[in-house]
Parts: C-alpha cells; structure tokens; sequence
C-alpha cells in the first residue's frame, strides 16, 4: 500500500476517499499552519474552540496558532498548562482538571497544540466530554497522533484510558524544527524500534501461526524505510528529514488505528520501555521521553537479536530450560526484580505466558526447533548493533541506559524479562523457552561496558 498527497492532505492508496484514514485529516508539510483555519472549516466544526499549549508549544505554534483562528474568524481561547517549575507537565489529574475548568463557555471544539503528553490529555478530555478535537503538532517524537488510547498518570501511577482520535492532524514542518533535538531523536527511537517488532511477528507467525496483516506489516516496512534513508536529514532537522520522520511516525499510528492493536510496532523493545517508565515513577525519579527509552532499549535488543541468530540449537539442554522457567518460586524470585511484586501480581493473573504449563513448554519447544532454519531466514533484513550505533552518534545522543538515568540492576533484571508485560510472543520469550537468556543478556551487557571502554 503506497502512500501520497494531495493539497498537502497525506493519504493511502485504496483507503482514503474523503480522509486520510476513516474520519481523521493528516496534513503534512511547510508553513501549512497557517492554513488551520480553512482546514478546520472544511469539517464545519463550528467556531469556537480551546487551544491548550504549555509555554513552550505555545510559542512554538500556539500564539501563530490563535492569531491565525482569529484571522479566520474562529474564536479561540487559550488553555496555558500550568507551569511545574522544575518538573515537566504530565497527563495527569492536575492537567486534566485544569482543561475541564476550562471548559467556559463551551467549546465546538478543542485544539491540541502539543505533542505527546499535551495530546494525551486532549484527547481524553475530548472523550470524556464528546467534544472532538483537532491536533496542531509541535515535535516530530511519537506515533501516537492519531491513537485512540490515552497513556496518563493517575495517584502516582502510569495507566492507560480511552481517548478520542484527533479528526485532524496538522503537521508543519517548519513548527516541527523549533522542537529540542532530543524529541525529534526520541521520534526516530519509536520508529526504529518497529524493527524488533517486526522480526518478532514474523517469528510467531512461523511459530505460533499468530496471523500476519500484511497490509500493516508493509506500512511498517515503509516506516523503516523511509527512516533509514534519510538518517542525515533527521540529523540536520531539515524540513525533508522531518518529513520523513513524521511519515514514519504517521504510518506507524496508522497501523495501531486500523488494526486495533499495536503488534505492529511494539515488541518487547516497548515492553522494555514501559517497564522502566513504571519502575522509575514508582521510585519519584525522573525518566526519559518514551521515544528516547524505546531507541535505547532497541539497540540492546538489536545486540541480542545478533546472539540470538548464534544460538545452536544442537547444544541445547532441554530438561534444564524446562526446570528453569516451570519452577514457578525460583523463577518467581527472579522476575520479580524487574516488575516489583504489585506489578508482577496483576500480571500473573492475567498474562498466560507467567503461567505456563509443561505441556505449553514442550510445544513452544518443539515448535522452535522444528522452525529454527525458517525462524533465522524471517529475521535476515535486522540492521546491526554496529549500525544503529553510528546512527546515534551523529544523532550525538547515547543508547545507554545508564546515561538516559536507568539504573543498572533494573537494566539487567528487565532485559531477560520484558517480554512477561504481556502476552505477546517475542525472541526474549524464545530464549526464555530454551534457556539461554542469562548468557545473551549478560553477553550483551559486556559489549556495552566495552563500548563504554573504547570510546563508545
């Protein structure tokens, strides 16, 4: 499925008709914000609507943003996040309650002038009080855009609730230069992480018979290709480098909205990433962008991926692989270092993949030695470690998880173990099975430390 333009409108061979996808406008391009307006008149919203922007975004586009509405004559008021100081502005009650109260009058609509955080919050808000919502984006870092699923922190704690798509998405790329450099890396992180993704559905698929869509693993394709061949104009935050990001992004967000879940683009390197998210806002400390967790955690997995096409397969002891992971208190007490014992809890009651049973084992067994050769062959187009480092360093920004603030127990403890957050088959989960995750991760670790040795 092949994708292309029309009046700066981004749309999809065979899907779009009068929209991008199903009721949702994306436009992309330069200096297109001024257009806002007409774009929002084109869908007869109304006239009334409330922009909400946090200081930087509103500089960024959100003051241009409202002159422009006003120009147009569209009546826009302004919700300005309230300023925490020395903490960043969360998806969180204090956020959510500050837009409801700003609900005065009633709009037609609402505008998110933002990127990750500032949409989840809109796009709650829209859900929960029926009203739609438009998003202005100001940072080339996720792919969530047009996400149905609001990532927020509630008591303390990260949750994920509904929340409304955007029914249009505008995406200036001349907005999109003015973000930090490490929003735009983050970006290119959520991106690349698609690789893990991909390689792991085509492994359950030979393995599982898990069912493949085609048609979202080509945009998936076509995400990834559209990143690695335009790495030096990411670098230089060009407006073709940032198109290309957004692209990869936007196709990404495409097919978690037309699938209706997210196996497309997040494997075991997302796991990795939530998980750290998790354990740090468990601990008050601070943690990295979502995009910047996922590109670090990617380029251990990609490590791994490189010891896992190593295995032989000759040389495995079953009957040790399967004592390790059915002794349920032994392996318990490992695991549970990397999701705490509240969160491992909850998992255990819902995830199978923590329950299995020895006839589970012995087909999950059979089934990867029996498909081992077609398992390497799926896997052959996987960039290297050596590769996705040398593109992070003309990025200028680290793959090491220490540096982006992990600590180093919670690193070793979430690598062999990720794949547990859900039930969704990986090639951690593979090793898990044979019993030769210990020996990847801690092969893994040492790369790292002697990366760090050598001057990275």
């Amino acid at each position: 499925m092949n994708y292309y333009y029309e009046n700066d409108m981004f749309r999809l061979e065979g899907v779009s008709t009068e929209h991008t996808i199903s009721d949702i406008d994306i436009y992309i391009g330069k200096s297109i914000l001024n257009n806002t307006a007409a774009y929002i008149k084109k869908r007869d919203f109304g006239n009334r609507c409330l922009i909400i922007a946090d200081n930087n975004t509103y500089h960024a586009a959100g003051k241009d943003l409202d002159e422009i509405l006003q120009k147009g004559n569209i009546q826009s008021h302004v919700c300005l996040l309230r300023d925490r100081e020395n903490e960043r502005i969360e998806a969180d009650e204090l956020a959510v309650g500050q837009v409801m109260m700003s609900l005065e009058p009633e709009p037609d609509f609402l505008i998110a002038c933002g990127s990750g955080v500032i949409n989840d919050i809109t796009r709650f808000v829209s859900y929960i009080t029926k009203i739609p919502f438009i998003s202005i984006g100001t940072a080339a870092s996720m792919d969530g855009y047009t996400s149905v699923t609001s990532p927020m922190i509630f008591d303390k704690k990260k949750v994920h609730r509904h929340g409304s798509a955007p029914k249009i998405l505008v995406l200036d790329t001349e907005v999109l230069k003015k973000a930090p450099g490490e929003m735009t890396v983050a970006g290119f992180g959520d991106v690349f992480g698609k690789f893990i993704a991909k390689a792991d559905w085509l492994i359950s698929n030979i393995t599982t018979g898990e069912e493949v869509d085609e048609q979202a693993l080509d945009l998936i394709t076509q995400a990834l290709d559209k990143l690695v061949t335009n790495v030096d104009d990411i670098s230089n935050a060009t407006n073709e480098g940032l198109q290309a990001i957004i692209e990869g992004l936007i196709l990404a967000g495409i097919t978690i909205f037309t699938t209706g879940q997210t196996r497309a683009v997040a494997s075991v390197e997302h796991n990795q990433g939530h998980i750290w998210e998790t354990r740090m806002l468990e601990a008050g400390l601070p943690y990295a962008l979502h995009g910047t967790s996922v590109g670090c955690s990617t380029g251990y997995y990609l490590r791994m991926y490189e010891y896992f096409k190593h295995i032989d397969i000759s040389k495995l002891n079953k009957e040790k692989a399967k004592d390790r992971i059915l002794n349920r208190d032994k392996f318990r007490s490992q695991i549970v270092e990397c999701f705490g014992n509240d969160f491992l809890s909850t998992l255990e009651s819902t995830n199978k993949c923590l329950n299995l049973t020895e006839q589970d084992f012995e087909n999950h067994y059979n089934s990867i030695i029996n498909n081992w050769n077609k398992i390497l062959n799926s896997i052959e187009f996987l960039p290297t470690w050596d590769d996705y480092k040398k593109i992070y360093e003309k990025f200028g920004h680290t793959i090491f998880a220490e540096e982006i603030g992990i600590p180093s127990d919670l690193l070793r403890h979430t690598l062999p173990y990720s794949t547990f957050y859900r039930d969704r088959y990986d090639f951690v989960f593979i090793m898990n099975i044979l019993g030769v995750i210990e020996e990847v991760v801690e092969k893994t670790l040492l790369d790292y430390e002697n990366a760090v040795k050598k001057g990275k």
